[in-house]
């Protein structure tokens, strides 16, 4: 099968503009046409009722050294998909934030503060001093550290690594965006056509200068397409295994 270029989907869209070659169209266009495309190819790797496709996640492997908290990932990265794992030591736990952090060193100095003059009882907090050893939890924050010029995604363990260790995982990302001519969608090559292909005809239709008379059936085409990828976001699906239910009295 021959390779499916950025420049052959650009090309097939054009001629919904009436052009034969996407250099036909003014500057303007060939670019609005790229923007499409794009956008298909980044809804391909959308989450669907919280899954998204296998050709969507990337692994990585981030090291850490003794008092390093955490580790910048790629700005691709979405979510991580599965839970990581600490190379030779076991997987981690998943942790809410920064916010159940901060709880899990703290502890109750008192069980009660005397009642205020609103009748109000709030348990206190004294926070203690960082732990470091074994890393037990994980979360991702991406809030700007004070200089980020861009989103960045980072994986927070704790307690904080008593030395060095390695952390491998999943991670849901963002495809690179296609630029040049020669770039392929990272995709099964035969949803290209099937799938992002007709989502891209369909986010044509939002463009004013498409003034063609078959926009019903090209909506139509979109949502069809959406609908196969919704099937393959969860491909490995567990059918015909046991069903258990709870017992009469519980």
């Amino acid at each position: 099968m021959a390779s499916i270029t950025y420049l052959s989907l650009k090309t097939q869209l054009a001629t919904m503009f009436g052009a034969d070659d996407i250099t036909d169209l003014p500057p303007v266009d060939q670019d609005r046409v790229g923007i499409y495309v794009n956008q298909a190819y980044r809804e391909c790797y959308n989450s669907y009722d919280g899954k998204r496709p296998m050709w969507a996640q990337r692994g990585f492997t981030l090291s850490f050294v003794a008092d390093q908290a955490w580790a910048d990932m790629s700005i691709k990265v979405v979510s991580v998909d599965k839970i990581p794992e600490l190379v030779d030591e076991g997987p981690l736990s998943p942790m809410t934030g920064p916010e159940a952090e901060i709880k899990a060193r703290s502890i109750f100095s008192a069980d009660f503060r005397a009642p205020s003059g609103r009748g109000l009882n709030f348990p206190q907090f004294k926070q203690n001093e960082v732990e470091k050893g074994r890393p037990i939890w994980y979360y991702v924050d991406n809030r700007d550290q004070g200089a980020d010029a861009s989103v960045v995604p980072r994986l927070f363990l704790y307690p904080v690594p008593d030395k060095a260790y390695d952390v491998e995982l999943y991670a849901n990302i963002i495809p690179d965006e296609l630029e040049l001519d020669a770039d392929e969608p990272r995709m099964p090559a035969d949803l290209v056509w099937d799938i992002l292909f007709p989502i891209a005809q369909g986010k044509v239709l939002s463009d004013p200068r498409y003034n063609g008379d078959n926009k019903e059936f090209l909506s139509r085409m979109a949502d069809e397409a959406r609908k196969r990828l919704k099937q393959l976001v969860s491909p490995q699906k567990h059918k015909g295994s046991l069903r258990l239910s709870k017992r009469g009295g519980w």
